[in-house]
Protein backbone atom coordinates (compact mmCIF):
# COMPACT_ATOMS: atom_id res chain seq x y z
CA UNK A 1 0.00 0.00 0.00
CA UNK A 2 2.78 2.41 0.85
CA UNK A 3 4.46 1.54 -2.46
CA UNK A 4 1.34 2.62 -4.37
CA UNK A 5 1.14 5.82 -2.36
CA UNK A 6 4.79 6.57 -3.23
CA UNK A 7 4.13 5.99 -6.93
CA UNK A 8 1.21 8.36 -6.83
CA UNK A 9 3.33 11.05 -5.19
CA UNK A 10 6.05 10.56 -7.82
CA UNK A 11 3.45 10.88 -10.60
CA UNK A 12 2.10 14.08 -9.08
CA UNK A 13 5.61 15.50 -8.84
CA UNK A 14 6.22 14.66 -12.49
CA UNK A 15 3.00 16.39 -13.54
CA UNK A 16 4.00 19.49 -11.57
CA UNK A 17 7.43 19.59 -13.26
CA UNK A 18 6.07 19.42 -16.83
CA UNK A 19 6.60 22.57 -18.98
CA UNK A 20 3.90 24.74 -20.51
CA UNK A 21 1.71 23.24 -23.16
CA UNK A 22 2.88 23.39 -26.80
CA UNK A 23 0.09 25.82 -27.70
CA UNK A 24 1.07 28.32 -25.01
CA UNK A 25 4.75 27.92 -25.93
CA UNK A 26 3.96 28.72 -29.56
CA UNK A 27 1.93 31.79 -28.58
CA UNK A 28 4.79 33.03 -26.37
CA UNK A 29 7.35 32.54 -29.14
CA UNK A 30 5.21 34.43 -31.64
CA UNK A 31 4.63 37.28 -29.17
CA UNK A 32 8.36 37.58 -28.40
CA UNK A 33 9.17 37.59 -32.12
CA UNK A 34 6.61 40.35 -32.81
CA UNK A 35 7.93 42.50 -29.96
CA UNK A 36 11.55 42.08 -31.12
CA UNK A 37 10.60 42.91 -34.72
CA UNK A 38 8.77 46.06 -33.59
CA UNK A 39 11.74 47.23 -31.52
CA UNK A 40 14.13 46.56 -34.41
CA UNK A 41 11.86 48.46 -36.84
CA UNK A 42 11.74 51.50 -34.54
CA UNK A 43 15.52 51.50 -34.17
CA UNK A 44 16.21 51.14 -37.90
CA UNK A 45 13.59 53.70 -38.98
CA UNK A 46 15.03 56.18 -36.48
CA UNK A 47 18.50 55.75 -37.96
CA UNK A 48 17.44 56.01 -41.60
CA UNK A 49 15.02 58.92 -41.22
CA UNK A 50 17.59 61.06 -39.39
CA UNK A 51 19.41 61.99 -42.58
CA UNK A 52 16.20 62.39 -44.57
CA UNK A 53 14.86 65.11 -42.28
CA UNK A 54 17.96 67.32 -42.49
CA UNK A 55 16.93 70.98 -42.56
CA UNK A 56 18.16 72.91 -45.59
CA UNK A 57 18.00 76.56 -46.48
CA UNK A 58 18.39 78.50 -49.69
CA UNK A 59 18.60 82.23 -50.27
CA UNK A 60 17.71 84.10 -53.44
CA UNK A 61 19.37 87.44 -54.23
CA UNK A 62 18.27 89.55 -57.18
CA UNK A 63 21.31 90.30 -59.34
CA UNK A 64 19.73 91.93 -62.41
CA UNK A 65 16.58 92.11 -64.49
CA UNK A 66 15.75 92.72 -68.10
CA UNK A 67 12.82 92.58 -70.47
CA UNK A 68 10.17 94.39 -72.42
CA UNK A 69 6.76 93.76 -73.93
CA UNK A 70 5.49 90.44 -72.57
CA UNK A 71 8.76 88.84 -71.47
CA UNK A 72 10.71 89.82 -68.35
CA UNK A 73 13.65 88.02 -66.78
CA UNK A 74 14.70 88.44 -63.15
CA UNK A 75 18.09 86.89 -62.38
CA UNK A 76 18.34 85.44 -58.88
CA UNK A 77 21.65 84.31 -57.41
CA UNK A 78 21.25 81.14 -55.32
CA UNK A 79 23.08 80.32 -52.08
CA UNK A 80 22.05 76.88 -50.72
CA UNK A 81 23.24 74.89 -47.74
CA UNK A 82 25.48 71.95 -48.57
CA UNK A 83 23.69 68.87 -49.87
CA UNK A 84 20.52 70.55 -51.17
CA UNK A 85 19.14 69.14 -54.41
CA UNK A 86 16.30 70.35 -56.62
CA UNK A 87 14.24 67.23 -55.87
CA UNK A 88 13.92 68.34 -52.23
CA UNK A 89 12.09 71.61 -52.81
CA UNK A 90 9.64 73.62 -54.87
CA UNK A 91 9.23 77.38 -55.18
CA UNK A 92 6.46 79.98 -55.15
CA UNK A 93 6.20 83.68 -55.86
CA UNK A 94 4.09 85.68 -53.44
CA UNK A 95 2.84 89.15 -54.34
CA UNK A 96 2.31 91.99 -51.86
CA UNK A 97 -0.86 91.26 -49.92
CA UNK A 98 -0.18 87.51 -49.88
CA UNK A 99 -1.52 86.49 -53.30
CA UNK A 100 0.48 83.68 -54.91
CA UNK A 101 1.46 84.23 -58.54
CA UNK A 102 0.38 81.10 -60.47
CA UNK A 103 3.14 78.77 -61.63
CA UNK A 104 2.74 78.28 -65.38
CA UNK A 105 4.00 75.93 -68.06
CA UNK A 106 7.31 76.78 -69.72
CA UNK A 107 7.02 77.26 -73.49
CA UNK A 108 8.13 74.29 -75.57
CA UNK A 109 10.81 76.50 -77.15
CA UNK A 110 12.51 77.00 -73.76
CA UNK A 111 14.71 73.93 -74.18
CA UNK A 112 17.36 72.56 -71.85
CA UNK A 113 19.99 71.84 -74.51
CA UNK A 114 20.98 75.39 -75.46
CA UNK A 115 21.38 78.78 -73.83
CA UNK A 116 17.93 80.34 -73.31
CA UNK A 117 17.00 83.61 -74.96
CA UNK A 118 14.11 86.05 -74.75
CA UNK A 119 12.70 84.50 -77.92
CA UNK A 120 12.82 80.91 -76.63
CA UNK A 121 11.92 81.45 -72.97
CA UNK A 122 9.06 83.91 -73.28
CA UNK A 123 6.66 85.15 -70.64
CA UNK A 124 3.30 83.47 -70.08
CA UNK A 125 0.44 85.85 -69.26
CA UNK A 126 -0.42 85.85 -65.55
CA UNK A 127 2.08 83.11 -64.71
CA UNK A 128 5.74 82.60 -63.93
CA UNK A 129 8.28 79.80 -64.36
CA UNK A 130 11.98 79.40 -63.62
CA UNK A 131 15.09 78.44 -65.57
CA UNK A 132 17.99 77.11 -63.49
CA UNK A 133 21.32 78.07 -65.04
CA UNK A 134 24.58 76.16 -64.60
CA UNK A 135 27.22 77.56 -62.29
CA UNK A 136 29.92 76.82 -64.86
CA UNK A 137 28.31 77.59 -68.24
CA UNK A 138 25.49 79.57 -69.82
CA UNK A 139 23.43 76.43 -70.32
CA UNK A 140 20.19 75.72 -68.43
CA UNK A 141 20.23 72.58 -66.28
CA UNK A 142 16.57 72.49 -65.20
CA UNK A 143 13.19 74.16 -65.65
CA UNK A 144 10.74 74.76 -62.83
CA UNK A 145 7.15 75.06 -64.01
CA UNK A 146 3.67 73.71 -63.35
CA UNK A 147 5.10 70.31 -64.34
CA UNK A 148 7.58 70.54 -61.46
CA UNK A 149 11.29 70.25 -62.10
CA UNK A 150 12.26 69.01 -65.55
CA UNK A 151 15.84 68.23 -66.51
CA UNK A 152 18.11 67.61 -69.42
CA UNK A 153 18.05 64.05 -70.71
CA UNK A 154 19.15 61.43 -68.18
CA UNK A 155 19.10 63.76 -65.15
CA UNK A 156 16.65 63.36 -62.27
CA UNK A 157 17.94 66.02 -59.88
CA UNK A 158 20.59 68.73 -59.61
CA UNK A 159 22.86 69.12 -56.59
CA UNK A 160 23.00 72.83 -55.94
CA UNK A 161 25.99 74.88 -54.87
CA UNK A 162 26.92 78.53 -54.89
CA UNK A 163 27.03 79.98 -58.37
CA UNK A 164 23.75 78.71 -59.80
CA UNK A 165 21.36 81.32 -61.13
CA UNK A 166 17.59 81.10 -61.33
CA UNK A 167 15.91 83.15 -64.05
CA UNK A 168 12.34 83.99 -63.06
CA UNK A 169 10.40 84.48 -66.28
CA UNK A 170 7.18 86.53 -66.22
CA UNK A 171 4.93 88.30 -68.72
CA UNK A 172 4.90 91.54 -66.70
CA UNK A 173 7.77 93.12 -64.81
CA UNK A 174 7.87 92.16 -61.12
CA UNK A 175 11.27 93.70 -60.33
CA UNK A 176 11.01 96.01 -57.33
CA UNK A 177 7.29 95.31 -56.92
CA UNK A 178 7.64 93.63 -53.54
CA UNK A 179 7.14 90.11 -54.92
CA UNK A 180 9.00 87.43 -52.95
CA UNK A 181 10.22 84.06 -54.19
CA UNK A 182 10.44 81.37 -51.53
CA UNK A 183 11.34 77.70 -51.29
CA UNK A 184 9.25 75.00 -49.66
CA UNK A 185 9.80 71.30 -48.99
CA UNK A 186 8.63 68.87 -51.65
CA UNK A 187 10.29 65.79 -50.17
CA UNK A 188 11.06 64.47 -46.70
CA UNK A 189 13.64 67.14 -45.90
CA UNK A 190 12.87 70.56 -44.45
CA UNK A 191 13.68 73.36 -46.93
CA UNK A 192 13.16 77.08 -46.39
CA UNK A 193 14.43 80.39 -47.69
CA UNK A 194 13.31 83.38 -49.72
CA UNK A 195 14.37 86.54 -51.51
CA UNK A 196 12.83 89.66 -53.02
CA UNK A 197 12.48 89.90 -56.77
Amino acid sequence: MSANFGNRNAGARLRRKRGVSPIIATILLVAITVVLAAVLYVLVSGLTSHGASTPYSISFVSTSNTGSGTTYWDYMGITPTTGLTTSAFGMKVTQPGGTTLPLGAAPATCVLTAAPSSTTCTGVAGDWYGVLMSATSSDPVALYSSAGWTYASGTTTVALNNGYTLIVVTATSVAGSGDVISAFSSGTSSVSGSGSL
